[in-house]
């Protein structure tokens, strides 16, 4: 069982037996300063709820004046963000990877695989390989099918080709 597993585990038991142990409260952020942030009276308030160094962790940094849930835990000082309204920065670590994402574009490369988001649009490949690339020429393959059917060979509809045609450009519009 992992390190997170069995603090998930324990948190869980925990909650069990000491039922009204732990205070959610809703505030909002006055200030944000490295992985803490000041809400409303309680300052310190930190942004991950495990702070043990691991190998992977995710962090969301709210927006000065949103809002946002912290938990404590009863006996505890320490309280922790669990929810926010409006996100300010992202920051993922993954093994000696780290990524930070903002306001505007956003791209993450590992090895050779690539998730962009730029423009309202997503970018995601693997090397030569893009997951727009695979759905067009999928879309495209369907246009084009030819079916085989007991009286010959037959052809889809034009209804159905205007399906497939609709969904490349919905595709189009999500994927860059």
């Amino acid at each position: 069982m992992s390190e997170f597993d069995e603090l998930f585990k324990q948190a869980v038991n925990g909650s069990r037996k000491n039922k009204g142990k732990f205070t959610l409260t809703v505030g909002t952020v006055k200030a944000v300063e490295g992985d803490t942030c000041t809400v409303d009276n309680y300052e310190d308030v930190r942004l991950n709820a495990i702070i043990e160094q691991t190998q992977s962790q995710f962090t969301v940094y709210p927006k000065i004046g949103s809002k946002v849930v912290i938990g404590r835990l009863e006996g505890e000082d320490n309280a922790f963000v669990i929810g926010v309204s409006d996100i300010e920065k992202l920051i993922i670590k993954m093994g000696n990877q780290l990524f930070e994402f903002k306001e505007g574009n956003v791209t993450i490369y590992i090895g050779d695989q690539v998730f962009e988001m730029k423009s309202g649009k997503f970018k995601i490949t693997n090397g030569d390989v893009s997951l727009k690339s695979i759905l067009n020429d999928g879309f495209d393959q369907l246009g084009k099918a030819i079916i085989m059917t007991p009286s010959g060979p037959g052809k889809f509809s034009a209804a159905d080709k205007l399906v497939f045609a609709d969904l490349k450009d919905k595709t189009n519009q999500l994927l860059s």
